[in-house]
């Protein structure tokens, strides 16, 4: 089966849900579609949008991803993307892929190309337009707009060694604790849904919509 995951930015998809596609790439493809280069809002040097894209085809052959777009519209600026051209371009993805499951970046945080994101996957995945069966939005870590309660978890226990691993190839964007993007915070959430769960460690999802044929 074809799986699609958005992501704004590189490494969004290892760090909200590196477990989940490492867990579901041993019976899909995964695809990952990267809307932003992820790099001019915090570097000077264009090379680093290279960077961070060689980054995310390592992280990517540790959780077993098997293709990639990177659409390349400015980092940090989707809100000054006509709302139209972001859509067409998720919507030529789905129609080349055709997948069946999409995840896509949370609405309850304040990074707006998270946002922005989150609402072109709601219109590529309309029923009446698409064959997509079920949506979902992964988990980032930090300040959030607005608190969701979660309602998808995916036991990630045997996976998250590979999360780790996956992570780690973004080197720029390791911090240390307490950041949310440290590799103890990004334990101790996995920590947490675990617990809320009655897992040992999980991801934690919000189901957008689910068909059942």
């Amino acid at each position: 089966m074809n799986i699609l995951v958005l992501a704004a930015h590189p490494d969004d998809e290892t760090i909200g849900m590196g477990g989940t596609i490492k867990k579901l790439s041993k019976n899909n493809k995964i695809h990952l579609c990267v809307v932003s280069e992820g790099a001019s809002a915090q570097y000077s040097d264009e090379k680093m949008i290279t960077v961070r894209r060689n980054a995310c085809k390592k992280s990517g052959k540790i959780l077993g991803i098997s293709d990639y777009t990177f659409l390349d519209f400015p980092d940090m600026q989707l809100d000054t993307i006509p709302h139209l051209e972001i859509n067409i371009e998720l919507e030529k993805i789905r129609e080349k892929i055709n997948p069946k499951i999409v995840y896509t970046t949370p609405n309850d945080d304040l990074n707006k190309d998270h946002q922005k994101v989150f609402e072109s996957t709601l219109v590529m995945t309309r029923p009446h337009s698409s064959n997509v069966k079920h949506v979902l939005s992964y988990e980032f870590p930090g300040k959030r707009k607005i608190s969701l309660n979660h309602n998808v978890y995916e036991d990630i226990t045997n996976e998250f060694k590979y999360k780790i691993k996956a992570f780690k190839m973004y080197k720029t964007e390791l911090k240390n604790f307490l950041h949310p993007r440290s590799l103890k915070a990004v334990e101790s959430i996995a920590i947490m849904r675990g617990i809320e769960s009655g897992l040992q460690k999980a991801e934690a999802f919000n189901l957008i919509h689910h068909i059942n044929d």
